[in-house]
């Protein structure tokens, strides 16, 4: 099966000065904005830059087999639903394309059984499927676009030809119309160290196109998650950034100028705490952002898109969040010199809100 983690990312900022992004096209409308500050020490950044909108997950029911995708404003203002997965279906995973005006994105069955890669018009609605997942296919997830847009890359679950046999889970890009699909990454060996089987999740791509960013799962002496990159043209070339006792997940996203790489770690497991660290993509400079005790859990993250030398405005998800039983909120964070300073939560909703992705330009209406 294929090992499920939940995301959720987290956004913050200054609310001060922050100018509202114009936002046309189909959707469904819903005020925004402000939120609860959560200040560590004063900050000396401006307002969130607004470039770019903000696309994230929202769970419609407790159980988690409902949800759709959402955008907003950098500030929290005009949230709009893009997307309705028919009955049976979820949708999660959302990464702009880089003109800002596509989203590509996981649907699911709500069991789980089989999901497909999507992409939705971020104005109008239009969606489609980018490949068909067939054959020995089981389920496509976590996709991303590539700096230029013309090509996702996904992570692909494969029934193996021999009954008993371990599944694999290799990452695989495509262009954006379905043509010309091949794998990315290659599977160690089962007697090569680590033992046992190993899968690979979540790609990310680097700015420049030529380094892909993923996390490997190992399950022997006991199940845990690393951060690894490769050269995209050299699937031999792996270097494990993170070790495994730090059990770090989530897409681990570069920044727009590829210095660092940002995700989360849990140490003691999935019951957290859950935590924001950064690496260079060189393996050095593994640096905690949060230091939180498992009240507060840090569930994912991504960059703003002006985000530089190691400062700016990141956008995560997060608990405990708005309402009695503590859900998941979008929040913005503003970093400075490696600590976060101050937290911002956008959506303060009763539901269950997170994977937030920050677009890199405003869409045209």
């Amino acid at each position: 099966m294929v090992m499920r983690r939940l995301r959720a990312l987290l956004a913050t900022g200054m609310l001060i000065a922050l100018v509202a992004l114009v936002l046309s096209a189909c959707g469904e409308p819903r005020g925004g904005g402000g939120g609860q500050e959560a200040n560590k020490k004063s900050a000396s950044g401006g307002p969130a830059h607004t470039n770019g909108q903000i696309a994230f997950r929202q769970w419609f029911d407790p159980d988690q087999t409902k949800g759709a995708l959402f955008t907003m404003n950098p500030d929290g203002s005009q949230i709009r639903q893009i997307t309705h997965p028919p009955e049976g279906w979820r949708d999660d995973d959302p990464v702009w394309s880089p003109d800002g005006q596509r989203i590509v994105f996981n649907r699911e069955k709500s069991d789980e059984s089989t999901s497909r890669i999507m992409v939705v018009n971020s104005n109008t609605g239009d969606e489609r499927q980018v490949i068909p997942c067939t054959g020995r296919c089981v389920q496509d997830l976590d996709p991303t676009f590539s700096p230029d847009g013309d090509s996702v890359a996904f992570n692909r679950q494969v029934r193996p030809r021999i009954k008993g046999k371990n599944w694999k889970t290799p990452i695989f890009i495509v262009g954006l119309d379905g043509s010309d699909p091949h794998q990315l990454t290659e599977t160690p060996k089962p007697h090569a160290p680590p033992a046992g089987p190993l899968d690979n999740w979540e790609p990310a791509i680097s700015p420049d196109g030529k380094m892909l960013g993923f996390i490997r799962t190992r399950y022997e002496p006991e199940e845990s998650t690393a951060i690894f990159v490769q050269p995209i043209d050299s699937p031999g070339d792996v270097h494990q950034l993170t070790p495994w006792k730090l059990n770090c997940q989530e897409r681990p996203e570069f920044s727009p100028d590829g210095k660092l790489m940002l995700f989360r770690c849990l140490p003691k497991g999935e019951e957290g705490p859950s935590n924001l660290y950064w690496v260079h993509p060189d393996g050095t400079g593994l640096h905690a952002l949060t230091h939180e005790d498992a009240d507060k859990q840090y569930l994912g993250s991504g960059f703003s898109p002006s985000f530089s030398e190691g400062e700016g405005w990141i956008t995560v998800g997060r608990t405990d969040g708005y309402g009695d039983e503590g859900n998941a909120d979008v929040f913005r964070v503003l970093i400075e010199d490696g600590e976060v300073v101050r937290e911002v939560n956008l959506t303060k909703s009763a539901k269950w809100e997170s994977n937030p992705n920050w677009g890199t330009h405003q869409p045209v209406g």
